[in-house]
């Protein structure tokens, strides 16, 4: 009785370490199956980035305001970004988002220009620069220039570039800034643009805007 009971004590002990190897292993393809089942679910939920520019976005269209991708010249490029491997010529751009803002009825007679932010020699406005030359400015050009650049030094959320045409005045940037209370930054750009398209409004009309 003796050997039997101490044979199957060692028989006890030789089975438990490889039942709690098996317990192991079938835990460790329980998780790496559920892995793979929940792994792809993981890759589309969105990044905190992705959840701001939403919220952006949304706040944007409340206040009226349409939402686009968008480029806008480079003109702070540097010259590796201007000429291609073979030597022709490139435009550097900036990917960003355009927030615009329709002119409800447009202003045909309206001031037409974009202005790019910039650290090269402007003419028109300090750290803006226009690619091409504005159109429809009223005079006394100083007066308009000084009150614009006011309104567009004061545009948040990282803008790098302004445009207004017979239809639109619209914001390009980086919707960098103001994380904590994007309504709050979106708010601040649709005023502004607003303030500009009451400007053009001024100026269409032949209203002697503010010169204070």
């Amino acid at each position: 009785m003796a050997a039997a009971a101490g044979r199957f004590q060692r028989s006890a002990g030789c089975h438990a370490p490889r039942q709690s190897e098996n317990a192991t292993m079938a835990w460790t393809i329980v998780a790496i199956a559920l892995l793979a089942a929940v792994g792809p679910l993981l890759w589309l939920l969105p990044s905190r980035r992705q959840r701001q520019q939403a919220e952006w976005r949304t706040a944007a269209r409340r206040h009226g305001l349409a939402v686009e991708l968008a480029a806008v010249e480079n003109p702070d490029a540097p010259a590796q970004e201007r000429v291609s491997s073979a030597g022709e010529p490139l435009v550097a751009e900036r990917r960003c988002v355009a927030y615009r803002l329709p002119l409800v009825p447009p202003l045909p007679g309206g001031p037409r220009w974009r202005l790019v932010k910039s650290e090269r020699e402007p003419r028109y406005l300090a750290g803006w620069l226009a690619p091409t030359p504005p159109a429809g400015v009223p005079t006394p050009a100083a007066d308009y220039w000084r009150q614009l650049g006011l309104l567009i030094d004061a545009l948040p959320g990282g803008c790098i570039a302004v445009e207004a045409t017979a239809r639109t005045v619209s914001w390009f940037g980086l919707e960098s800034g103001g994380e904590d209370d994007a309504a709050a930054t979106v708010a601040a750009i649709a005023a502004g643009l607003g303030a500009i398209a009451a400007l053009h409004r001024q100026t269409e009309h032949g209203g002697a805007y503010d010169k204070a």
